[in-house]
């Protein structure tokens, strides 16, 4: 029994050894010689998914083998989709994998992509574009044809719901600002005219009290002191 499961973790053990190189490698790259220089390229991880990180992944050799004397700003990427393209991107040397480079990316969307390598590579000018495909490497696939046992809304999904509802959003926040304005407008009449009526009620008071410290106006009416009296015949 010892030498049985002895024999069965040896061979899971050489199982894990074959899978783990090829774990994260790509499945089908396009190949290409361009002058002295073959270049090999698609995305490291295939099949690739959108929405989940992953890497141009570019291989450079020549009759000599693996060229790893590339300078970090002498080769650089652009990734186009549709009308849509980034900026140059780096090819950094990946560890430990001797002529390979790696530009991190994060598809969104599915379908195909070009890669456009611009640079200097041993001398030699290069201006090479690769684009995905059936025939040449992987285009990044949505995830829903992977998911179970439900099927979420990917990340370019929900930006195209977003997308959708932003004039709503944008409707909604001019319609509170216009009530708000006009509240506002009507809240500053209201003070207005409770400031107008408070000023004419104190006049109302004000001309009262000093009516009322005159006294009433009688006519013919005659002081003490000027009042004749009456003498005996």
């Amino acid at each position: 029994m010892r030498i049985r499961y002895a024999r069965l973790a040896a061979s899971a053990m050489g199982a894990s050894l074959l899978v783990g190189p090829l774990a994260g490698t790509a499945f089908a790259h396009e190949r290409r010689t361009a002058g002295t220089v073959q270049m090999t390229v698609g995305w490291l991880n295939e099949p690739a998914y959108s929405g989940f990180l992953n890497a141009v992944q570019l291989r450079l050799a020549d009759d000599a083998g693996p060229i790893t004397d590339v300078g970090a700003d002498a080769l650089k990427v652009e990734v186009s989709f549709g009308g849509q393209k980034t900026g140059p991107l780096a090819m950094a040397p990946a560890f430990g994998s001797p002529g390979e480079y790696r530009a991190p990316l994060v598809p969104d969307r599915p379908g195909p992509y070009t890669f456009r390598f611009v640079g200097t590579v041993k001398g030699q000018q290069l201006d090479q574009s690769f684009t995905s495909s059936d025939k040449t490497f992987d285009s990044p696939k949505d995830t829903a044809d992977v998911q179970f046992p439900a099927k979420d809304p990917t990340t370019g999904e929900l930006a195209a719901r977003v997308e959708r509802i932003e004039p709503r959003i944008d409707q909604v926040r001019t319609d509170a600002e216009s009530a708000a304005d006009d509240a506002k407008s009507a809240a500053t009449r209201a003070t207005v005219l409770a400031v107008v009526g408070l000023l004419v009620g104190v006049a109302g008071i004000a001309f009262g009290v000093t009516a009322r410290r005159r006294g009433p106006a009688v006519p013919g009416a005659t002081s003490r002191s000027s009042a004749k009296v009456p003498t005996g015949s």
